[in-house]
């Protein structure tokens, strides 16, 4: 384990599209899509991968990259805690792929700045630590000109949103890649549905409804040698500065889906209420959210149920589009 200075490693020769910036990998859209054939170049067609943030999503976003492509070799390792760097670390060695594994005790990280040093020693970073770390983890990949994956959600807030935004407009001027861990986006079957919809064939969309159901999540007790720190990074899903909050966390998915039907039409304003008081088992708010349009007004209100403990979670999006009708908006 390292928890100071990262130790270099022998470069290998990259693959043209890693050069070019039309590498599209990372976690579940490597698990789903084939590599653009203008992969295969000369010399070596190794890509190597580094995994921040070791919890059981970034550690199956690994295992899919690495069965995604015979040349894609895991070389480096990075999370807030060590023993989450070395159970990963153990998970993947007992996986099909285990050869192509090359993470010694020196490239596996732990601490805060473990990032740093993952980055520094690949060519694709996978970012799934908890979601409050993703615009700075991303700015800096992007910075040292590497390829990302980065697991949704983006940010937590508005500050971060819009540092993500800034950070893929100089990845785009760089060439390279940043891919959204929002899975749906890659999955065949809902590729051909919405590919239909927007062909049409449910006609002009007036309404939609989106839920998001999801059984008892995950918790760690506290143990007490923990900080209220580590105790909160590693429960992160539960607290809002960390995670956003269930809707931006898990629901987020279903959300996206809306946004996906409308074809990538966001909302310009927003505007909620919520209850302000603390439940012990759940919160729940409700907001309305407009699009723009040159022949429709879209207004939407969601009710939410965030789960703060260990228990089943909901939340459900209603949206209604009604004609323009020449009055303004």
């Amino acid at each position: 384990m390292n928890s100071g200075s990262s130790t270099q490693i022998e470069s290998t020769t990259r693959r043209d599209f890693l050069k070019a910036g039309t590498a599209v990998v990372g976690g579940s859209l490597l698990g789903s899509l084939a590599l653009n054939a203008r992969a295969y170049a000369s010399g070596s067609d190794i890509i190597r991968i580094g995994l921040v943030g070791c919890g059981g999503r970034g550690t199956g976003a690994a295992e899919q990259a690495l069965a995604a492509d015979p040349n894609v070799h895991l070389v480096a390792l990075g999370d807030t805690f060590a023993d989450r760097v070395e159970s990963a670390h153990d998970r993947l060695q007992h996986r099909s792929t285990a050869d192509r594994i090359h993470v010694p005790a020196e490239r596996r990280f732990a601490g805060f700045d473990a990032y740093k040093h993952v980055i520094a020693m690949c060519d694709v970073v996978l970012l799934c630590t908890p979601p409050h770390f993703r615009p700075a983890h991303l700015k800096a990949a992007i910075a040292a000109g590497k390829h990302v994956f980065a697991e949704k959600p983006v940010a937590v807030d508005a500050g971060g949103v819009r540092s993500v935004i800034e950070t893929c407009q100089q990845a785009e001027a760089k060439r390279l890649s940043v891919v959204s861990g929002l899975c749906w986006r890659y999955d065949p079957g809902m590729r051909a549905t919405f590919a239909q919809i927007h062909d049409g064939l449910v006609g002009d969309i007036v309404a939609m409804q989106t839920s998001y159901d999801t059984h008892g999540l995950w918790m760690h007790p506290r143990q007490s040698a923990w900080s209220d720190m580590e105790w909160q990074i590693r429960n992160w899903l539960y607290f809002t500065w960390l995670s956003g909050d269930f809707n931006v966390e898990q629901h987020v998915h279903s959300l996206d889906k809306t946004a996906w039907a409308m074809r990538d039409q966001y909302p310009v304003s927003c505007s909620g209420t919520a209850d302000g008081r603390h439940a012990p088992v759940l919160s729940t708010g409700t907001s309305s959210t407009t699009w723009p349009s040159s022949t429709n007004t879209r207004t939407a209100s969601r009710r939410s149920a965030a789960a703060v403990s260990k228990t089943a979670a909901r939340s459900t999006s209603t949206i209604t589009f009604m004609e323009r009708r020449g009055a303004s908006t």
